[in-house]
C-alpha cells in the first residue's frame, strides 16, 4: 500500500511524468539554475537535523527540470520544430542503440548548431549543469535519503537521476547505492525496476525487470519496447522479488486502455498519480 503524504507531497500530480514526453502541466519559464552550495564537511541542517539547504536546492532543480520538460512539450506542438527535432534525432543514429531515451543527445547535438532555437539551448545547458550538480551532491553528501533532506525533496531527487541519461556511466555506478536505498527508504519498486531498465537502455543493454513497456501499434494491443536480457517468466522471478506484478499483467492494463505514466506505470483511466506514490509502506 502506498503512503499518502497529504501535506507534503499529495498535491503534486504528475500525471505521466516519465512517460515518453516527460512533461508536466507547467507553462512557467525555466529560471536560471542558482544552486546553494552546502558545505560538505559542515552542511546546514534543521533542527530536527536535515539538510535543509541542500532539501531546497533538490527541489528547485526538480521544479526547474519539470518547468523546462513542459516548455518543450509546448514547443513541440509546432509542425516546424518537430520536422528539425527528427532530422538531429535521425542525424544522430542514437535510436539504433537506444529508441526510447535520447533526448540528452540529441538536444546536444541541435544545441551545437548556429541556428538553434532559445529552448534547445537552454534544455542542453540546464540538463549538463544539472546532471553535474546531481553527481556532485551524491560525491559531497552521500545519497540524500528521506532521513537527510525529508520526503518530498529525496523523491524529486530520483526524478533528477533518472533524467540524468546524458551521464549513464556514471549513474549505472550507482546501482548499488540505488539499490540499498530503495530498501531503506521503501521506494516504489516501479521506480527501481524502470532505472535499472532504463539505464541498461540507454547504454544498448537488454531490460532486465521489463518495465520499458505501453501500448502497442494497434488499437488494443501493448509490447516491450525494448528486449529482455532473457525471457518473460525469468524477469517475472525477478519483479516478484522485488514487489511487482507480472508483465502481463502489466502488458493486459495497457491492452486495456491504460497511458504511460511515472515509471512507465500503467495508469488505468480514472486512477491518479502523485509524488506521494513515490513510496510505498514498509
Amino acid at each position: 500500500m502506498v503512503i499518502r503524504m497529504g501535506k507534503i507531497i499529495a498535491n503534486r500530480t504528475l500525471a505521466l511524468l516519465l512517460s515518453v514526453v516527460l512533461a508536466i502541466a507547467s507553462a512557467s519559464a525555466l529560471t536560471p539554475v542558482r544552486a546553494v552550495q552546502a558545505s560538505p564537511s559542515a552542511p546546514l541542517t534543521s533542527s530536527t537535523g536535515r539538510n535543509a539547504v541542500l532539501a531546497r536546492e533538490i527541489v528547485q532543480l526538480f521544479n526547474e527540470d519539470q518547468a523546462l520538460l513542459a516548455d518543450l512539450e509546448k514547443t513541440k506542438q509546432d509542425p516546424a520544430f518537430r520536422q528539425t527535432l527528427q532530422s538531429y534525432v535521425d542525424r544522430s543514429k542514437v535510436k539504433d542503440h537506444n529508441p526510447n531515451f535520447y533526448d540528452s543527445v540529441v538536444y546536444a547535438l541541435w544545441a551545437r548548431t548556429p541556428d538553434a532555437p532559445e529552448i534547445v539551448r537552454r534544455y542542453a545547458m540546464f540538463r549538463k549543469s544539472t546532471d553535474a550538480r546531481v553527481q556532485s551532491i551524491v560525491a559531497e553528501n552521500g545519497w540524500p535519503q528521506r532521513a537527510a533532506v525529508g520526503d518530498e525533496a529525496a523523491a524529486d531527487f530520483f526524478f533528477l537521476f533518472g533524467h540524468a541519461d546524458g551521464d549513464n556511466v556514471w549513474r549505472v555506478t550507482q546501482l548499488a547505492t540505488i539499490k540499498r536505498v530503495f530498501r531503506e527508504d521503501h521506494f516504489n519498486p516501479r521506480l527501481y525496476a524502470h532505472l535499472c531498465d532504463r539505464f541498461a537502455n540507454v547504454a544498448g543493454e537488454p531490460q532486465i525487470y521489463g518495465s520499458i513497456m505501453g501500448p502497442g501499434d494497434t488499437p488494443g494491443s501493448a509490447k516491450l519496447y525494448w528486449p529482455l536480457i532473457d525471457n518473460m517468466a525469468a524477469a517475472d522471478e525477478r519483479r516478484v522479488q522485488i514487489g511487482l506484478p507480472s508483465i502481463e499483467n502489466d502488458l493486459e492494463k495497457f491492452r486495456q486502455g491504460a497511458a504511460i505514466g511515472p515509471y512507465m506505470t500503467p495508469i488505468v483511466k480514472g486512477e491518479d498519480w502523485s509524488m506521494a506514490d513515490v513510496y510505498r509502506e514498509p
